[in-house]
């Protein structure tokens, strides 16, 4: 217990975060030709563990047109796992930093062809901490798999401290 105690006391007071992602996404889906676009989505509720490594929880939701001259159109929800790893900070106080990120989760099709099934995305975030220090904007570029559907978003996010 006197354990516990003296690492929380050595350790510097981290905060909760909500932070909001939206973009385009650009995605392939197994058994068309073309790739398809829409909107992507992602909201999550972070905690950083220590001064490198942050996990939190996420949910997403993506439209998605077909290719042209496929049917298809559908639009996924799903939620899951995620943690981050601080590669580098560009500044001696810390306020740019590029992040990894790597998240695990499931989605299942809201509307449109198709069945639920695992969802991961991986890539790197680039953030500034601006002079109001509760918030932080980022820009995210990910690799994004759901079932037989590969592609790529690019996101700028915004986070608020609680």
């Amino acid at each position: 217990m006197v354990l516990v105690a003296v690492l929380l006391a050595a350790s510097p007071v981290q905060q909760p975060w909500v932070e909001i992602e939206g973009g385009p996404a650009l995605l392939h889906q197994q058994g068309h030709s073309g790739v398809g676009s829409g909107p992507l989505f992602r909201t999550d509720v972070g905690y950083q563990v220590s001064e490198r490594f942050a996990g939190e929880v996420w949910l997403t939701g993506s439209m998605q047109s077909a290719p042209l001259h496929a049917p298809g159109d559908t639009s996924v929800v799903g939620g899951g796992l995620a943690g981050r790893f601080l590669m580098k900070t560009f500044d001696e106080r810390g306020r740019v930093g590029l992040w990894l990120h790597l998240c695990a989760g499931w989605s299942a099709v809201a509307a449109g062809a198709g069945a639920a099934g695992p969802t991961e995305f991986a890539g790197a975030i680039l953030t500034f901490q601006p002079f109001v220090q509760k918030f932080q904007v980022g820009i995210e570029a990910d690799a994004v798999a759901f079932r037989s559907t590969i592609g790529g978003t690019l996101m700028p996010a915004l986070r608020c401290t609680f």
